[in-house]
């Protein structure tokens, strides 16, 4: 607005990272035209930058002659200007004749955000002005979506855009201008007053400078006056009131990162203290260090193809000296990526065999997500990511840094806690990132050519350090924990699980594999050169382990929300933080119906769940939840009659047995009678 007034000059800046995004958003709307253009379908341009009239006036005739597809269109209506992607005409009557137009926007995002519905409507309004009829829908195109619009319905959002556009029409039109403040969000990562605003919060002590602290608490401690982190730090301890958002465990905490922090200014420093000990939290889950621990970091970019590509597979791990190694696999394909991918899993599988305890630390849950979701699209080491999985060989640093200790930092991101275990990288930060935004741009334009052997050589090295740094903040955690130990405190290390597949799991496997091999034998790898049979048998072959497949998803997901402290299951829809014990409501003496009341907070739990303890132990089942009164009854197991815990989450999984063997003896009659030459395909399936 002060620009708009020209009381104030924009800055100037230059980012790549945007000028990749920005030549990445035009690319993905090229090639969605030239799709239009293959359909047969004419396309009108709109040339130029920004809503001149000119480029209005053109965008009119062009409406009025009936084009059939119009690329970037300009409106302007009132105070509201705007230039639509594109503009393809439809058979519904308007003033314009027995036509009228819809708007298709292109995203880079694969999923449409709330901003991006606000801007279709605004859209839709500006295009009625125009042609006298309000379009019932508009639609989005994502990347590797085949270019198939996904539809939005203008009057499910019209009323809210309405407010939306009501309450920026006050703010600009306020006399005395208006009240705003640079609160930090989403969009502040690629905007050119990200600098100047961060200033002003720091300037203020703004509240969002305290790490972890949610948009949810700053306005509830600010309607209790504590607008600053020197206020928050100062707050008296337990609070005087109840918060209406969240549970007061999670203000108390909050308020201790804040006098931490404050403490760390003035003493010039990165502070830390230690947190009391809970089992199966923080300290606690470290394991028993092994000379074939793994420290394991991956460089990805989630704009690479569909799916993104996990383009830098780095592990730091002891060798057979002794020494430290490292080993850095590139991938710049999906072939090479299934290579590196499988590269790793089979190195950890062989390094177990002599180090029977190894471990694979990791900061932050990226990782192991990563291979998951590897391990599905590539179709391959499913067993064993199963088993490094279920035996909990995955060891989350980030995890035990959040729950084991506080230090005087305003993010938990590893390369802000080095200064506390003294790591000093061999990258410096600025060369990294300009780095790795060339190898991205690189592979996200598939120019192969702009990525030079400096740059792999700079990432490779920025991934090394992330490696090593993770190293040796395990290192550091275990002197913490040993100091506990020498205290007198008792610290036990977790149980290593078995994790292997049973008996029957491996001959049921054994017999799906056979059965597999048998339905794809003479399939070609390339689906292009498969006839119609040959495609089917190679569909019903991937669908025989479907459904363990799925099931062992549903249990990792078990593990993950068993991992969680009673204030991270707040931020959880499977979970539930912040109980109060209100009393028995049914049930018997062995299984009564306890009664929980718990503050406001998104849940997706309604009735009939497995109900879990922080930490994963079975609690019971959910009998009802009122929503409007805020309580939880809890059908209680005879074990559980007198545990009444802060928090719990919801967990259930279906036994598919019948369903997968259904298909199994399905895959066994198509394979017996596939060799006899009696399969045969049909418009609706294999006969």
């Amino acid at each position: 607005m002060a620009v708009a007034d020209g009381t104030l000059a924009k800055p100037h800046i230059w980012d790549p990272l945007l000028e990749l995004l920005w030549e990445r958003g035009a690319r993905h709307e090229r090639e969605y035209v030239e799709h239009l253009k293959a359909k047969g379908l004419s396309v009108t341009v709109i040339e130029g930058v920004g809503v001149d009239s000119e480029a209005v006036v053109k965008t009119r005739q062009a409406m009025v002659a009936g084009d059939e597809i119009i690329i970037q269109g300009a409106f302007r209506s009132d105070n509201w200007i705007g230039r639509t992607d594109i503009l393809r005409r439809i058979d519904t009557p308007s003033d314009l004749g027995p036509w009228s137009y819809e708007v298709i926007d292109t995203k880079l995002a694969t999923e449409t955000k709330g901003a991006t519905v606000l801007q279709l409507c605004l859209y839709a309004d500006l295009l009625a002005a125009v042609q006298g009829l309000h379009p019932a829908h508009s639609y989005v195109v994502t990347p590797w979506s085949d270019f198939e619009p996904q539809l939005y319905r203008m009057d499910d959002y019209r009323a809210y855009y309405r407010r939306v556009q009501r309450s920026l029409e006050t703010v600009i039109g306020s006399p005395d201008g208006a009240e705003v403040y640079p609160e930090p969000n989403e969009h502040c990562d690629v905007c050119r007053w990200q600098r100047r605003c961060d200033a002003q919060r720091r300037e203020d002590d703004h509240l969002s400078l305290v790490a972890g602290i949610t948009k949810v608490q700053i306005n509830e401690l600010k309607q209790h006056g504590v607008e600053t982190v020197a206020g928050l730090a100062a707050l008296p301890v337990p609070l005087g009131w109840k918060p209406d958002r969240g549970a007061a465990q999670s203000y108390e905490r909050i308020r201790e990162q804040a006098r931490i922090q404050i403490a760390g200014r003035e003493a010039g420093e990165v502070l830390h203290e230690l947190l009391p000990v809970v089992k199966g939290f923080g300290l606690t889950i470290l394991p028993e260090p092994s000379a074939g621990d793994v420290f394991f970091d991956l460089e990805g970019d989630p704009f690479v193809g569909e799916g993104g590509l996990e383009y830098l597979f780095g592990y730091a791990y002891r060798g057979i000296d002794g020494t430290q190694a490292y080993s850095g696999k590139w991938s710049y394909s999906r072939e090479q990526e299934k290579k590196a991918f499988e590269g790793f899993v089979d190195f950890v599988m062989a390094r177990l065999q002599h180090h029977p305890t190894l471990h694979i630390y990791h900061y932050a849950p990226y990782e192991p997500a990563a291979l998951k979701r590897l391990m599905g699209r590539h179709a391959t080491r499913e067993e064993e990511i199963d088993f490094l999985l279920r035996s909990k060989r995955f060891v989350d640093l980030y995890s035990v840094v959040r729950n084991g200790l506080r230090a005087s930092v305003e993010s938990y991101s590893i390369k802000k806690l080095e200064p506390l275990y003294g790591f000093t990288r061999d990258i410096n930060l600025p060369d990294a990132n300009a780095a790795l935004t060339k190898v991205q741009a690189g592979l996200e334009l598939g120019d192969l050519e702009l990525i030079g052997d400096a740059d792999r050589a700079i990432v490779e090295g920025y991934n090394r350090d992330d490696c090593v740094s993770t190293w040796q903040l395990r290192d550091w955690l275990e002197a913490r924990r040993a100091e506990f130990v020498d205290s007198g405190t008792e610290l036990l290390r977790p149980e290593l699980p078995e994790g292997m597949a049973g008996e029957a799991l491996s001959e049921r496997q054994k017999k799906i594999n056979a059965l597999a091999a048998s339905l794809t034998e003479g399939v070609p790898d390339d689906p292009s050169e498969r006839t119609a049979e040959q495609h089917a048998r190679w569909l019903l072959a991937n669908l025989l382990d479907w459904h363990r497949r799925e099931e062992k998803a549903v249990w990792w997901e078990y593990y993950r929300l068993s991992d969680l402290a009673a204030d991270e299951l707040i931020e959880e829809r499977a979970g539930l933080s912040g109980l109060t014990f209100m009393g028995v409501t049914g049930g018997t003496a062995k299984a009564p119906v306890h009664r929980f009341g718990f503050p406001p907070q998104e849940t997706e739990l309604r009735g009939g769940e497995d109900l879990y303890n922080v930490g994963g132990v079975k609690l019971g089942s959910t009998v009802s939840v009122s929503f409007d009164e805020r309580w939880i009854d809890v059908k209680k197991r005879m074990d559980s009659v007198d545990v009444h815990p802060s928090a719990l989450f919801g967990h259930k999984a279906v036994n598919p047995g019948i369903l997968a063997d259904s298909i199994v003896r399905f895959g066994e009659y198509v394979a017996d009678t596939a060799s006899k030459g009696r399969v045969h395909i049909r418009p609706h399936g294999i006969s």
